[in-house]
């Protein structure tokens, strides 16, 4: 059996498990540091029926990427104005876009790059959703 090291404990673990410290990791980022009130909304019934019709919308494919002409199965749904710049818009359909985890993780090292950045981006992401993504 391969084995690999864990990058955090320095155990060794089976090669394409997770180290036995992975779950008390999120646990304890989970009690400490994780902010309740967005953790609450995104295990809310609301955030599940949303997401749904979001999925449903972009038929299981990643929006942004299908913009661009490639198809890739989504998993996300992303924010494009996050909860702390726009909280009334949580729930609305006009500012969700369902994307795969690495363009979910492009998008978020993009929005740090700065405010020029981030505006830009999310004024693209907003065409993609109110044509249709393609």
């Amino acid at each position: 059996m391969l084995m690999q090291i864990c990058k955090q404990c320095g155990r060794r673990f089976a090669r394409g498990k997770q180290c036995d410290c992975h779950q008390s990791r999120h646990t304890l980022y989970n009690k400490s540091s994780r902010d309740q009130n967005k953790n609450a909304f995104y295990h809310s019934s609301q955030w599940r029926a949303i997401t749904a019709m979001i999925k449903a919308r972009a038929n299981g494919l990643d929006e942004y990427a299908l913009s661009t002409g490639t198809i890739t199965a989504g998993n996300t749904v992303h924010h494009i104005y996050t909860l702390d710049e726009r909280p009334d818009l949580k729930l609305s359909a006009d500012n969700l876009i369902y994307v795969s985890a690495s363009v979910h993780n492009w998008i978020h090292s993009e929005y740090e790059r700065g405010l020029d950045v981030k505006r830009e981006l999310q004024a693209k992401l907003i065409e993609i959703i109110s044509r249709g993504a393609g």
